[in-house]
């Protein structure tokens, strides 16, 4: 009897799987049909638009030629070439203007005096390469050169009468 019901049982098992994959085959037909092919229908220049959505975040560098330059080494290799006026403008202008966080503000003359004549003139541009206090590294711009910086320190001196 035990024989009996395991061919019963096995027989029911293969039918349910048999009948499964059956509809399964035909639910896929039927998508295919209705969905048809994933790229018609799009507008041109969508499938490119895709392409550039899913790039990988990045990418693994397997020789030295696959490193990027650093920041200020590419400035220079652009050929970004700011005036001290400029870089003023850029980056130490937004607070300097108005002495935002403390900062010493352009054409006071005194104040700027007071804190040359304590720090000199190295930990001034020192302190506007690294960052000091609330002041981020390079006027928060990491594109500029120690030389960009060192400019826009001078005029900031010299616009301000010192």
């Amino acid at each position: 009897m035990s024989a009996a019901n395991d061919q019963q049982f096995m027989g029911t098992a293969l039918g349910v799987m048999g009948a499964l994959v059956v509809i399964t085959v035909l639910i896929i037909a039927a998508a295919n049909v209705i969905g048809g092919d994933d790229s018609e229908g799009l507008r041109p220049g969508e499938v490119e638009k895709v392409q550039q959505r899913i790039q990988p975040l990045a990418t693994v560098a397997t020789d030295e030629s696959q490193l990027p330059q650093p920041k200020a080494e590419e400035a220079a290799s652009r050929g970004l070439d700011l005036s001290a006026a400029e870089v003023y403008d850029l980056a130490c202008g937004a607070c300097h203007n108005a002495g935002t966080l403390n900062a010493p503000k352009m054409g006071d003359a005194d104040e700027w005096q007071a804190r040359l004549d304590e720090k000199g003139m190295d930990t001034l541009v020192s302190h506007a390469i690294n960052g000091f206090n609330q002041m981020p590294a390079r006027g928060g711009n990491s594109d500029l050169s120690d030389d960009n910086v060192r400019e826009a320190v001078e005029y900031m001196l010299e616009e301000s009468g010192v």
